[in-house]
């Protein structure tokens, strides 16, 4: 299987889980006391996983992602299945003590609009 990838980084091992959720809120204004539907708005994403890497270098594989979360500009997410989403890096998380041959981690994308805002 073709591996993930966000920007112009390819992960070397796929994550074991990808979630991606999607949800949209209802709006409503008041007009004359009387609460009115006022649309729906644009789909908000959120993409989660975890994953491992293991072996000679993953801590430095490590070290890559953790470059790669701190940029602070969107970029495209790409997974071979599920298409493609854009997205900000928004959370990374550390499961376990890194090891030289074995790190555990979490991650997070917050999906964006095309000029970069995240709905609300």
């Amino acid at each position: 299987m073709m591996k993930i990838s966000y920007k112009d980084h390819l992960w070397p091992v796929n994550p074991h889980t990808y979630r991606d959720e999607m949800s949209r809120t209802a709006h409503y204004e008041t007009v004359d006391g009387v609460s009115q539907y006022a649309g729906i708005s644009p789909i908000i994403r959120r993409i989660t996983g975890q994953g491992v890497f293991c072996g000679e270098g993953a801590y430095q594989k490590l070290l890559d992602l953790q470059a790669l979360f701190a940029d602070p500009k969107p970029g495209n997410l790409v997974h071979p299945v599920w298409g493609s989403c854009y997205c900000y890096f928004t959370e990374l998380e550390l499961t376990q003590e890194p090891r030289e041959s074995y790190v555990s981690y979490r991650f997070t994308f917050t999906g964006a609009l095309p000029n970069g805002e995240i709905p609300r």
